[in-house]
């Protein structure tokens, strides 16, 4: 597979089309656009991701036929029946999976594309982990934030997560005085890295990628460790 060189102008305005014509005969005469312009470029990306981060021996892998998500909706379960998502989107992870912890997930949209560090909707058995972990090695995860920090990197608060927690989480209160009293509210770890507009159409893209990465690897090895206390590596199959 050729080496990627960006998302096409074209590819961006496409999106930019399909969020004011979210309707099947607009797409069907536009898929073209689609598979050429962001379909590829994102299978580009992956693939040269993944060759970059196995040379650096960092386990985020890509699996074309997983990691890329689908630009069809389900709207079986939702009031929301546009057809179409209005992104372009792909993930990264330790075994190629869409579902196991701790990866690497790119959003493209001709608005506020963002890169993320995903630890992302934990199964309640590796939040639990997470979280007693916390309490009993605080020295241990207050290590990482310093070396997030360090590399001006931060995980989002729980105050800008809708579906983080108000209280305390039960078990944990005797923590609610303590620096890392914020974190035990988290129901995902999450990085952000908002990208500018024009690093999605160049080969910049994929340096920058990798870079966040690298500086993200504090979190990702505390994380992974967890998981694979928690978990075996099959139990991914089973996540929703």
């Amino acid at each position: 597979m050729e080496r990627f060189e960006g998302f096409p102008p074209r590819g961006l305005r496409f999106l930019r089309g399909l969020a004011k014509n979210n309707e099947r005969n607009w797409f069907v005469a536009r898929k073209h656009i689609y598979e050429e312009d962001l379909l590829l470029p994102m299978q580009r990306l992956v693939t040269e991701l993944s060759n970059r981060f196995e040379r650096k021996r960092i386990p985020v892998y890509g699996d074309l036929r997983r990691s890329i998500f689908r630009i069809y909706r389900d709207v079986r379960f939702s009031h929301n029946k546009l057809p179409y998502k209005t992104h372009c989107a792909a993930y990264l992870s330790p075994d190629g999976g869409r579902h196991t912890p701790g990866g690497l997930y790119i959003h493209v949209t001709p608005k506020d594309p963002f890169l993320s560090l995903a630890f992302y909707n934990l199964h309640p058995k590796l939040l639990h982990r997470w979280r007693l972990e916390m309490a009993e090695h605080p020295k241990d995860f207050a290590k990482v934030i310093r070396a997030l920090k360090r590399s001006k990197l931060a995980l989002i608060p729980p105050d800008e997560e809708e579906d983080s927690l108000q209280r305390m989480p039960r078990g944990f209160t005797h923590m609610s005085e303590t620096p890392l009293a914020p974190y035990f509210r988290l129901r995902h770890f999450l990085i952000h890295d908002d990208l500018p507009v024009k690093a999605l159409g160049s080969r910049a893209l994929v340096e920058r990628s990798v870079r966040f990465v690298v500086r993200c690897l504090p979190l990702l090895a505390y994380g992974w460790r967890l998981a694979a206390e928690a978990f075996e590596p099959s139990d991914y199959d089973d996540f929703d």
